[in-house]
């Protein structure tokens, strides 16, 4: 089979890559990012200037051409392998700022070598990478429970799997959905604005995440939705629990349509066991069917119970185990 590799060129690759992930979905991997839409917006062609670039409302134009300038990277960070009459058997990406890995390879050309190409050249990029920020980097790629196949192949390749095991669980939204309030003394509101409210959004994470700040980018980002991000606040103003969804479009064997996505969720160890975990959470779920999404996925540890015993309460169900693995990339001597 005479395979050859050549970066991305733009529009005219789209439809073959969205193509290929179509052919590789299964039921564990479709909902791993970057979905459709992901690709859609990662991929899409550039302005030439931002004067002709949308500029969002809200945002500083700093803001708007350091996104810009990530889907830049991460476009030059796309390589196709196709056949020699063209047709694509296997597409991989870097999607910036992080770090992580995405690659497919059509079913016939498994076992071909082109996963080991795949690794080389995502190595190669990482290790361009090191040179620039001067020091190591970590490559990450995804790897499900059934993907027995693809471990074997990333270990050979030099990656580790992280100890932890994490869980994607689904939900249905064609049922009814129970009503929901928040507590007595708290209320409702939808997103944060400016660089004070983006603080105390990230005091609360670090409250809830054992000092782990969150990244903001997508909160700084035009694809930044406030009435998806649902906060219960206290009547002193406090942030007190988060509940932060987004909208994708997936696909399956048969068809393309819109889910949900629980993205993070929790409450400051203060107000646990008010209700608010579940009322975020519902709140949630009912502002995603409005959006016309029709199922809404969400992921956690598998050892985290007090999550898992919420999110299973309201109907959802695991429907697949994976972990992270990684290697790690020092720069050249």
């Amino acid at each position: 089979m005479m395979v050859h590799m050549r970066p991305y060129t733009g529009v005219a690759d789209i439809q073959a890559i969205l193509s290929l992930k179509r052919i590789c979905t299964t039921a564990q991997n479709r909902y791993d990012a970057p979905t459709i839409s992901d690709l859609r917006a990662l991929l899409a062609p550039l302005a030439p200037d931002l004067t002709t670039a949308r500029r969002p409302r809200e945002y500083e134009q700093g803001v708007v051409e350091r996104h810009l300038d990530w889907r830049a990277m991460t476009q030059r960070a796309t390589a196709l392998w196709e056949e020699a009459d063209g047709r694509l058997l296997a597409y991989a990406l870097c999607a910036f700022p992080g770090t992580i890995l995405t690659f497919q390879v059509h079913p016939r050309a498994h076992g071909s070598g082109l996963e080991t190409e795949i690794f080389a050249w995502a190595t190669e990029l990482m290790r361009e990478g090191t040179l620039a920020r001067g020091k190591a980097l970590s490559l990450w790629c995804r790897c499900h429970e059934s993907e027995t196949e693809r471990r074997a192949l990333l270990e050979r390749a030099g990656f580790s799997p992280l100890p932890a095991e994490d869980l994607r669980l689904v939900n249905s939204l064609a049922a009814p959905l129970p009503a929901t309030a928040l507590p007595s003394g708290f209320v409702l509101r939808q997103g944060v604005r400016g660089e004070e409210e983006l603080e105390q959004y990230q005091e609360l994470h670090r409250a809830v995440f054992d000092g782990i700040g969150m990244g903001l980018d997508y909160h700084q980002s035009p694809a930044y939705e406030p009435y998806l991000d649902l906060i219960a606040v206290d009547a002193a103003g406090t942030f007190a629990a988060f509940c932060l969804c987004e909208l994708h479009q997936v696909i399956d064997s048969h068809r393309e349509f819109t889910a949900g996505e629980i993205g993070v969720i929790g409450t400051r160890s203060t107000c646990r066991k008010l209700g608010l975990g579940r009322a975020l959470l519902l709140a949630g779920m009912h502002q995603l069917r409005e959006c016309g999404a029709t199922s809404v996925f969400l992921e956690t540890q598998q050892d985290n119970a007090a999550a898992l015993h919420l999110f299973t309460s309201v109907g959802f169900r695991v429907v697949s185990a994976w972990r992270w693995m990684t290697k790690e990339i020092a720069p050249p001597e």
